[in-house]
């Protein structure tokens, strides 16, 4: 696992001819894709999941249009905010004394965006369910109501570490990813003919389905560029031996820094 350093006179290029595979959703692609092209690196767009509204969205109504008996919401991604608000909107909007949290700051960006209103908590620096369990606003929640949007599948450490501060705690599953209908020849052959240089992950379900559809003797030897350790963990479960970069930030911009801070250490 490679923490990559920060400069603050990184070249605004530095990618020539670097083929990097975007694994993001198509909707989500098109940003990181501008900065690596831009940098002078060659984007390889293969989307491995599709992001669609949750499939139960009528049951969370009785929450919609009782936010106020809530304290705080919290918005763990991009796609929590997007169509969380989405919904909100539809239900008279948020309460205004209700306090909001980001675990990113892509998230809290988003939220500014179509809600008009700033997040309340957000992590400076760590962009993770422990970052924003470490902010002071988060251990002082006895009593509180607390509702988490997100997907609806994920990670269950922020709810229980906020049930163990005594906290009433509600999911809010707003979106659901599914693996994208992918030509697993294609990829592989991509990969066979050395036309990947590196490979962007952003989730571990889009990890697991790439390892699903490619023969994982022929990723293993691969780069890879991560947003968290807990995904360079995920790959080195998987027997990768390749270099595994994690980005300081969970966002396009701090890919595209690590991808130009590697390629710099390359000469």
């Amino acid at each position: 696992m490679h923490n990559n350093y920060r400069t603050n006179d990184l070249q605004s290029g530095g990618l020539q001819e670097l083929n990097v595979m975007i694994t993001r959703p198509q909707h989500q692609a098109g940003g990181l894709q501008q900065l690596i092209s831009e940098a002078g690196g060659k984007p390889y767009l293969y989307p491995l999941l599709e992001i669609q509204p949750a499939a139960e969205v009528q049951q969370l109504a009785s929450i919609l249009n009782h936010l106020d008996h809530y304290q705080l919401a919290i918005f763990v991604s991009p796609n929590a905010v997007a169509f969380g608000m989405e919904l909100i909107h539809a239900h008279g909007g948020l309460p205004l004394e209700m306090r909001t949290a980001a675990v990113g700051r892509s998230s809290a960006q988003l939220f500014r965006e179509l809600s008009g209103f700033e997040i309340d908590y957000c992590p400076a620096t760590d962009f993770s369910s422990e970052g924003l369990l470490a902010l002071p606003a988060l251990q002082a929640v006895r009593g509180q109501r607390i509702l988490i949007f997100r997907g609806q599948a994920g990670r269950e450490k922020l709810a229980d570490s906020l049930r163990q501060r005594g906290a009433e705690v509600h999911y809010m599953p707003v979106y659901q990813r599914r693996p994208a209908d992918c030509d697993a020849e294609q990829l592989t052959a991509a990969i066979r003919q050395k036309k990947v240089d590196i490979i962007s992950l952003t989730s571990g379900a889009a990890l697991d389905h790439l390892f699903n559809l490619v023969e994982p003797a022929l990723l293993r030897p691969m780069t890879f560029v991560v947003i968290n350790p807990r995904l360079a963990r995920h790959l080195q479960d998987q027997g990768v031996t390749g270099e595994i970069l994690v980005t300081t930030q969970a966002s396009d911009a701090g890919i595209l820094e690590t991808l130009q801070q590697w390629r710099n250490r390359q000469g």
